[in-house]
């Protein structure tokens, strides 16, 4: 079956000497691999900067449910960033989202509500003015309603209850108003990441919370 599907790119990894595979989620099929051909080839119609993490695309995917790497047939960027690629700090969130997206993120079928909270989650980063250095935070809140683990303040000890109790009521595009300082968002930020642990499956260590934790020292 061949498809037009939004897709955020999560990652992707040489193949060969021009090829590369590229992670993505996609609006219509959820989580998919996906084999692009020559894209370091000279006559390569594909940009191998249409896949950097958090891009968001438009492809024709030929699509088969069994199918383990599927093929495309063409791309297009959807929102080229006026930020994120030339700011170091949201840069390195963008990094860290993706991983975190990486790790988590295994249906192969549609969740529309998934796919927009992502696109409004990439395209607030790439805007945002002020606050950046909670972004994250909120994020790994918010994100956990669509992985079916949403946090409740009993759940936590005193400390972690009223630092949670500040992330519940903000909204993406208020991070500015959340007064956490250093120390406090790199241990809250652990905290949440010990909290994912406990629920998904081999989610392991997140190679870049440290870059994010020097970019923000």
């Amino acid at each position: 079956m061949i498809s037009a599907t939004r897709a955020v790119v999560l990652n992707h990894l040489r193949y060969g000497e021009s090829s590369i595979i590229a992670q993505m989620y996609t609006e219509r099929f959820g989580r998919q691999s996906v084999l692009v051909k020559g894209v370091y080839s000279r006559k390569s119609p594909y940009r191998a900067a249409f896949f950097q993490p958090l891009h968001i695309v438009e492809t024709t995917l030929h699509h088969r449910d069994n199918r383990r790497i599927q093929r495309i047939s063409d791309i297009q960027m959807l929102y080229p960033f006026r930020d994120i690629l030339f700011h170091p700090a949201k840069n390195s969130i963008a990094l860290f989202i993706a991983e975190i997206l990486s790790k988590t993120l295994k249906e192969e079928e549609s969740n529309h509500a998934l796919f927009g909270f992502l696109l409004q989650t990439i395209q607030t980063l790439d805007l945002l003015e002020t606050g950046i250095a909670n972004f994250h935070l909120i994020f790994l809140l918010h994100y956990t309603r669509y992985l079916g683990f949403y946090p409740h303040l009993e759940e936590f000890p005193v400390s972690d209850a009223s630092m949670l109790s500040q992330l519940l009521d903000l909204s993406f595009e208020h991070p500015d108003k959340l007064c956490f300082n250093h120390h406090q968002r790199n241990s809250f930020t652990e905290f949440l990441l010990s909290y994912y642990a406990l629920h998904v499956d081999n989610f392991g260590k997140i190679r870049s919370f440290p870059v994010l934790q020097h970019v923000f020292s």
